[in-house]
């Protein structure tokens, strides 16, 4: 039987000219984040509305952590040292984007300024056979928002993981047509499963309808156009790749730094040892766009 998440308790942090909003009850979400205010405040991220939602129709709005793993795994699952694991799949067939954004967070430290939330696995829990502690450490500065991320192996053996963040930055109508240049190694395909195909292109993400595709080798850095002028800068560290999505809608795009290509889990470089910690850190501002002349 399905969840569902409710808003809950928010915590509102400021600085400078931003604004963030959290949601811990609703996956440990940021429900918006904004620059400026009155007429003239720009969305970094679409705003979520707060209304209720089925923990596997989550609303395409804000940002969240993908744990333990990220993006889809294969409808069989995945191999890990010999044994396959098939983990709670959705209503899809699959599971999707892990399990830490489709449940309620604690929050340990919250401030103006920072909020630390935590959430633990058991063993077994949604299919997943390892017990993890999990933490976001949120803190907002006069340069923007910045979420670090940490996964920790609680068990007595090696688990795979893998983390996520999952943004919806606005996409203007003006920028629609505008491919996005991404210093990167090589450009990936998904096939059918959702798995990173190996065959490689050129690092360009043509910003069309109904687009995705994998960047990996990623030099940890996406430039988006915003409207007024300016444009939303989003940093990732420790991501080995990013996975670029603009729905067939059109009025958002994902941009999502990840520590494993998409569908790969089990495979070399997700392998966590007992009491090893896996961390990746986003961080989103904006800035004025440089004039032509």
């Amino acid at each position: 039987m399905s969840r569902r998440l409710f808003r809950g308790d928010s915590l509102a942090l400021r600085c400078g000219p931003y604004t963030a909003v959290i949601v811990p009850a609703a996956g440990g979400r940021v429900a918006s984040l904004t620059w400026g205010d009155g007429p003239g405040a720009l969305p970094l991220l679409i705003e979520w509305s707060g209304n209720a939602f089925d923990e596997h129709q989550w609303p395409k709005a804000g940002a969240f952590p993908m744990l333990p793993f990220a993006n889809r795994l294969p409808s069989d699952g995945f191999l890990f040292e010999g044994a396959r694991h098939r983990p709670q799949p959705g209503p899809a067939g699959f599971a999707l984007h892990g399990v830490a954004h489709r449940r309620p967070w604690q929050v340990d430290e919250a401030s103006c300024r920072h909020a630390r939330l935590r959430q633990v696995h058991e063993a077994g829990e949604e299919g997943w056979p390892w017990p993890w502690t999990a933490q976001q450490d949120i803190l907002l500065d006069d340069q923007g928002l910045q979420v670090t991320l940490r996964l920790r192996n609680d068990g007595d053996r090696p688990m795979p993981a893998g983390l996520g963040w999952h943004p919806y930055h606005p996409w203007p109508a003006d920028g629609a047509a505008a491919p996005l240049h991404i210093s990167a190694g090589a450009r990936h395909a998904l096939d059918a499963h959702g798995r990173a195909e190996l065959d490689t292109g050129a690092p360009v993400f043509g910003a069309q309808p109904d687009e995705t595709a994998v960047f990996s080798a990623w030099d940890g850095l996406m430039r988006l156009p915003a409207t007024g002028g300016r444009t939303i800068v989003a940093c990732g560290e420790g991501a080995v790749a990013l996975v670029m999505h603009r729905p067939a809608s059109g009025d958002y795009v994902c941009a999502e730094p990840v520590t494993a290509l998409p569908g790969r889990l089990g495979e070399a470089g997700t392998t966590l040892h007992p009491g090893e910690v896996r961390t990746l850190t986003w961080r989103c501002g904006c800035e004025a766009r440089p004039q032509a002349g």
